[in-house]
């Protein structure tokens, strides 16, 4: 029973490690103060969709600090035999993690519909415990790291591949903390230190200020607008300059905040408008009377 029990053991261990993913770890240390184009080694990778991974971890100069921390991830896979891309048999990506970049370029180099070299443009110092894992299942890896990192051009000719460097996210991404781009220290659910492009911008807000047109708002009169304006030199419920460059603006309550003035502006139109409208209709009357008081003039002076 024994004896039963461990031949199933080893069946099933032996099963196991046949279709485990096949891993291997390399040192990929830089000490030499060369930033330029390494050759990392070669895979072999059948053409039948196949897939291997590499990540790179390693740190950008070599004081310990966490702005050096940086990972890298590529992902290369096989066609299945059909070319895109000037009879290259493959497509893949890279992407870099952490505070600094590890990797600028990858460049494959098609030896054959299986067979890939592949070159990283890598910073001149990583530090002796930065390391490349390698997992494929139906792939092979050779190293071409032996004694260590040697700077190496690859080549400009031939068939070959610069990958695309991307962080793509095609389902729902959820952040609980607050995000950066450009700045280390965002203060809000998203801060951008840089100049942002969109197509169209939705901001939701609430208490639209509609209540402007309502017959009970008090509109400011333009007297106390020009004594308000004097004294502070900004309008009213609007911030100042010094207040904007302190503390920049909310996007959505400074387009309340502008149209409420728009709409009182309006308000102050209407309003002038009325009281010319009048003026030109008191304007008229008198100029009717004058006319009879000198209609009249005339004809009492009418010898």
């Amino acid at each position: 029973m024994n004896k039963f029990f461990v031949v199933l053991c080893l069946t099933f261990l032996g099963f196991s490690l046949k279709n485990d993913c096949h891993s291997q770890v390399f040192k990929l240390g830089n000490t030499g103060f060369q930033y330029g184009w390494y050759k990392l080694g070669n895979l072999y990778l059948p053409q039948s969709g196949s897939d291997a991974k590499f990540r790179i971890v390693a740190g950008v100069g070599y004081n310990a600090v966490k702005e050096q921390l940086s990972e890298c991830f590529i992902h290369f896979r096989t066609s299945n035999g059909d070319s895109q891309n000037g009879g290259f048999y493959g497509a893949g990506m890279f992407s870099n993690t952490g505070r600094a970049k590890v990797v600028s370029n990858i460049r494959v180099v098609q030896l054959s519909p299986s067979s890939w070299d592949f070159y990283a443009l890598l910073p001149a110092f990583t530090g002796d415990g930065a390391f490349m894992t390698v997992e494929t299942i139906l792939g092979t890896w050779t190293s071409g790291i032996v004694n260590g990192l040697v700077l190496t051009g690859p080549p400009s000719t031939g068939i070959f591949n610069d990958l695309t460097e991307e962080l793509a996210f095609l389902s729902p991404v959820y952040f609980d903390s607050n995000v950066g781009i450009g700045t280390t220290t965002p203060k809000e659910k998203l801060s951008v230190n840089g100049k942002i492009r969109a197509t169209e911008i939705k901001v939701e807000t609430a208490n639209w200020p509609d209540y402007v047109f309502d017959d009970k708002y008090e509109n400011r009169s333009l007297t106390e607008l020009a004594a308000y304006i004097k004294e502070h030199k900004h309008l009213p419920e609007i911030p100042s300059a010094k207040e904007v460059e302190m503390n920049g603006i909310e996007l959505g309550e400074m387009n309340k905040q502008l149209l409420k003035k728009v709409e009182e502006l309006t308000l102050h139109v209407i309003s002038q408008n009325e009281k010319i409208m009048k003026q030109e209709l008191e304007q008229a009357e008198l100029k009717r009377l004058i006319l009879e008081l000198s209609k009249e003039i005339k004809k009492d002076g009418k010898p």
